[in-house]
């Protein structure tokens, strides 16, 4: 097969099967590592990449929902070499004038009811914070119990794992805690927030919440969110959002919670992902009495506030903050909002949604999903491969209409959709 469009292009004898970097990697790491689309990374600009034979993919992966600025974004690439070119590139927890400014910018641009940051390095050190967070002031106040949704996903480390998905996924470590409570996410429209299947109101702490659940971009109903967050404010408990997959304009505003009204104003969010569009950086916003809850919290790490990742940052939040930018997202996530929604055609979907630009493909079954993902990719069209029943779609918010419309027809030709 050979494809070359503007946008796309696939030479003879590309195959999935045939990559050696990949095959050569995958021996030295835990299969639980190993990513399961065998494609070669060479090169990454805006929405493009490329492998190391010269194919070329649309990008509808932003990576893994990271690159909103788009992949080598000029300024950003600026703002790292001119980090780079001042010989300061870490200064673990000491001040620094790149770390003043991003925070600066950070919270300048953020909702004014936050009013402290904490720079990490990755999500699930942001939602350790969280946690910890929750915890502290559980203990201040005597409340014990923490509530969150089976199926939500909050990253990796033991933490993480103990509010993540089920009760069961940090059974590897033998340790549990017993005050975290599941819910059933609330995967129905008609599903409501049902609070005598909660603990006492006076008992908890703080609801961990995941903007949407990841795997398949699943919204909590309007009005369960609302009615959970007015229980947790008359019971005086914290409400955090985890803002991973959700952040920096990718549902449209700044943060994705802020899709669910303006009534919604968490006490706590992480941030990571796309807070950079580049290098690992993450970071936790909530107000001064809450972070300062325990003065002798170890709340930052060797590379917190890394020089280099600031920059990048800054750059980001100054490039994706730009009215320009802003002009150019409300036309484009019109189109992929309204491209998204025309998938629900297929005989195969069972449920399309779309949100900004973070969207997901339901199938009733997994193999469906795998079969499609393939098909996309074997035409120069790079989604999001779950490994569940569920593809999900998020290209860079720099995406032009036309490239977006080229991708949505390789989808729809893999779906069986005829135009």
């Amino acid at each position: 097969m050979k494809i070359k469009t503007k946008y796309r292009e696939i030479k003879d004898g590309f195959s999935l099967k045939n990559n050696s970097l990949f095959n050569t990697i995958s021996k030295m790491e835990p299969k639980s590592v190993i990513n399961t689309i065998p494609i070669t990374w060479n090169k990454a600009v805006d929405f493009s990449v490329w492998d190391d034979k010269g194919n070329k993919w649309i990008d509808m992966t932003s990576g893994i929902f990271v690159t909103n600025a788009g992949h080598s974004n000029p300024k950003i690439k600026k703002a790292i070499k001119d980090q780079l070119d001042s010989d300061m590139l870490f200064a673990y927890n000491y001040p620094t004038k790149i770390k003043h400014k991003f925070i600066s910018k950070l919270l300048s641009i953020s909702p004014s009811y936050y009013n402290s940051a904490i720079l990490l390095n990755s999500g699930s050190e942001a939602m350790d914070i969280v946690y910890k967070l929750i915890k502290l002031y559980g203990q201040k106040y005597n409340k014990k119990y923490i509530i969150t949704f089976k199926g939500n996903y909050h990253g990796r480390g033991l933490s993480n794992d103990l509010v993540s998905g089920s009760i069961d996924k940090a059974k590897w470590s033998g340790v549990g805690d017993n005050s975290v409570i599941f819910l059933d996410f609330p995967y129905n429209e008609e599903d409501v927030f049902d609070p005598t299947k909660l603990p006492p109101a006076e008992e908890i702490a703080g609801f961990i919440v995941e903007t949407f659940q990841g795997w398949g971009e699943w919204f909590y109903p309007q009005k369960y969110i609302k009615d959970l967050y007015q229980f947790a404010k008359k019971s005086g408990a914290l409400v955090s959002f985890d803002e991973m997959q959700a952040g920096f304009y990718r549902l449209g505003p700044i943060y994705g919670y802020m899709t669910y009204g303006k009534e919604i104003r968490p006490d706590i969010i992480g941030l990571g992902k796309g807070i950079s569009s580049s290098l690992p950086i993450s970071a936790v916003l909530s107000r001064k009495d809450i972070v300062n809850i325990d003065e002798k919290a170890d709340l930052h790490g060797t590379h917190s506030g890394n020089a280099l990742a600031c920059a990048a940052g800054l750059a980001n939040l100054e490039f994706l903050s730009s009215s320009q930018q802003i002009k150019l997202r409300e036309k484009t996530m019109k189109v992929f909002e309204k491209e998204m929604s025309s998938l629900l055609s297929s005989s195969l979907v069972k449920k399309i949604n779309v949100r900004g630009m973070m969207g997901a493909i339901i199938f009733d079954k997994t193999e469906d999903a795998l079969r499609v993902v393939k098909e996309c990719i074997y035409n120069g069209v790079l989604p999001v491969c779950t490994n569940k029943n569920s593809i999900k779609i998020a290209p860079p918010l720099t995406i032009s209409t036309e490239a977006l419309l080229e991708a949505f027809k390789v989808i729809k030709d893999a779906l069986g959709i005829r135009e």
